[in-house]
């Protein structure tokens, strides 16, 4: 009897002493639900910043598409045709390009770690970034020129910056500087104060031609579904219209206190829930009401949750391969859900909510 209470005791301890070790191993990360434009709001980015600094991230990750997956996109592809025009831009500026453009980058990364004010070399590291698919580090050193390097140009270093990308209004212009973006409010000042040489890329794009195509289907249908209910406000399809807009609106104290704080707003789960309903016509909850497009939003709801899990995907397999244990991801608040509810399945991730940092 003694014998078989040593081997339970044992084999509780094994447990314990299992799932200690796995909590250990597991990669905590922080999904940032954020603004695309913060160009006219008053927050206080840097308090966001000391906040996600605290958690002492190993990464960072924007919503930028890894470079080797631009090739596989079809020329028609947004994503895509921006960036091409973007590097284009810079090609034109910068016609000559080094004959091994992976050991060229390499090369600089090596410099600037050992002295960050080699501002030649910045400005070439930058175009190559560009030059090679890789427009989140394109931009971030962009962002490093333009906030913390230019003011100490001398004469020359200026002249050679001009000709090299042009005046701040053409990087603004083209897109290659945008002031009002998550990354220039917060994600790039991140990296710059951790002393990190860059941000990871982890977007994906591989659904986006069956993801309109069902938004499209989705839209034409919703727009029927209104028209019936303008029709005849007391019909079927109008009881859901009213359904839908008492179900996606804020209550003018909740407003308030979004309002207040739009960052910490955007990763509540209230705000998960509601997002869902504007992106989705009012979402999973309405299926099976009378016009609501419910076979459509399926559609959608489907290729988005594709999307969403090659970004968790890419996240992970980068996160592995740096051996990080702690990683921020900044996405469009639209995402963080989702990639919340993704990543928690995981067991060698720990979620830790944005608004649970101190």
């Amino acid at each position: 009897m003694r014998t078989i209470q040593k081997l339970s005791l044992a084999l509780l301890l094994l447990v314990a002493l299992t799932i200690k070790l796995n909590a250990q191993n597991q990669i905590e990360i922080v999904i940032v639900g954020s603004a695309h434009d913060n160009s006219k709001s008053n927050i206080n980015f840097q308090a966001i910043i000391d906040k996600l600094k605290n958690f002492k991230p190993d990464m960072v990750f924007g919503e930028y598409l890894p470079q080797d997956d631009y090739a596989k996109l079809e020329e028609s592809n947004w994503a895509k045709k921006l960036f091409k025009k973007e590097r284009d831009y810079l090609q034109k500026l910068n016609p000559e390009s080094p004959q091994n453009m992976e050991a060229q980058i390499k090369k600089d990364q090596r410099a600037l770690t050992k002295f960050a004010y080699y501002h030649k070399t910045r400005m070439n590291l930058a175009v190559n970034y560009a030059k090679n698919w890789d427009r989140g580090n394109a931009d971030y050193q962009i962002f490093v020129l333009e906030n913390y390097m230019k003011q100490s140009f001398g004469k020359e270093e200026l002249a050679t910056y001009t000709k090299m990308f042009g005046g701040i209004d053409s990087l603004k212009k083209i897109g290659f500087y945008r002031p009002g973006s998550e990354y220039s409010k917060i994600y790039f000042p991140l990296i710059y104060q951790l002393k990190q040489d860059r941000i990871y890329n982890m977007d994906c794009q591989t659904y986006d031609k069956p993801w309109g195509e069902a938004w499209n289907k989705t839209d034409s249908l919703y727009k029927i579904l209104i028209s019936k209910a303008k029709a005849d406000s007391s019909s079927q399809e109008g009881a859901t219209v009213k359904a839908i807009e008492k179900y996606w609106s804020y209550g003018k104290d909740e407003a308030k206190v979004f309002n207040a704080d739009p960052y910490a707003g955007m990763n509540t789960v209230k705000y998960g829930a509601l997002d869902e309903a504007w992106n989705f016509y009012g979402g999973p909850h309405f299926y099976g009401y009378a016009g609501f497009p419910t076979e459509t939003v399926r559609e959608m709801i489907a290729q988005w949750s594709l999307r969403n899990e090659e970004m968790c995907k890419n996240i992970i397999e980068q996160a592995k391969a740096q051996k990080a244990k702690r990683v921020v991801v900044g996405v469009g608040a639209s995402h963080r859900k989702w990639m919340e509810e993704i990543l928690a399945k995981n067991p060698d991730v720990k979620i830790i909510n944005y608004n649970d940092l101190h």
